[in-house]
Formats: structure tokens, sequence, C-alpha cells
């Protein structure tokens, strides 16, 4: 699997997922309401880590990753993004490293768009995605 193969994967789950949310998007269709975004981030992911793990992919680091301060942009239109960086493993070998972008409004429950999920090889020479700020 390549790198785009995976964030081609993991953005059409965060679609599903998003196909069951009510209209408003601040809860599913079966009722489960949300109070801010980070919840409706956390249901977009739910379940995720279980089925890629059915074609062989694991994570260094639980699914989006570990949030540090470093990796929040603000907008002057109030939207904030968080970047979360994890490396993902096919049968244990490193296959890419993933920057999922979670863009939100902290005065907000939905979300203004889905997850992003940029993709580089394992050997890119990004920033030291794996150690803690």
């Amino acid at each position: 699997m390549t790198p785009w193969d995976l964030s081609q994967s993991v953005e059409r789950y965060f679609a599903e997922r998003h196909a069951h949310l009510a209209s408003s998007g601040d809860r599913t269709q079966d009722g489960r309401q949300f109070i801010w975004c980070g919840e409706v981030f956390d249901y977009l992911t739910e379940g995720l880590t279980e089925r890629l793990a059915a074609i062989g992919i694991t994570f260094s680091q639980t699914f989006p990753g570990p949030f540090r301060l470093l990796d929040e942009e603000q907008r002057a239109n109030g939207q904030h993004i968080r970047r979360f960086w994890t490396t993902a493993l096919q049968h244990g070998c490193p296959v890419a490293k993933l920057c999922t972008s979670f863009v939100h409004r902290h005065d907000q429950v939905t979300l203004p768009e889905l997850p992003h999920v940029q993709a580089y090889p394992p050997d890119h020479p990004i920033l030291d995605t794996e150690e803690p700020a």
C-alpha cells in the first residue's frame, strides 16, 4: 500500500462515518449528541484502527497521533487547524508518515470540513513527528 493509497483509505473512512451524521452535524442519525467539535472528530475516527488492522495496517502511536501545541494554527476567520502525526506500519514495517489535519472552530460543534490526511513516505525528511514537544 502506498502512502497515497493509505491517505485515501482514511479519508474515505471519514466520509463513510460523516454520512451517519444528521444534517445538523452535531449528532448522529441515530441520536448520539455531540457537545463539542472534538467529539465529532473522535466519532469520525472511531473504528478506523480496527478496519485497517484487518488489512495489516497498524500505527506507531494511536491514530490520529499525539497533539502538540506547535502543530496548531489559527486562521483569521476563527478556524483552528490541529495536525496530528503518526507513522503507519504494514505488518510492522513503516509505510507512511500521516498528518491528519482537523479543521474546527471553538465556538461550533460542527466541523467546517472533513479532516484531511496527507501522507509522506516513511523516510521523508519532515520534522520529527514521533517526539512530543
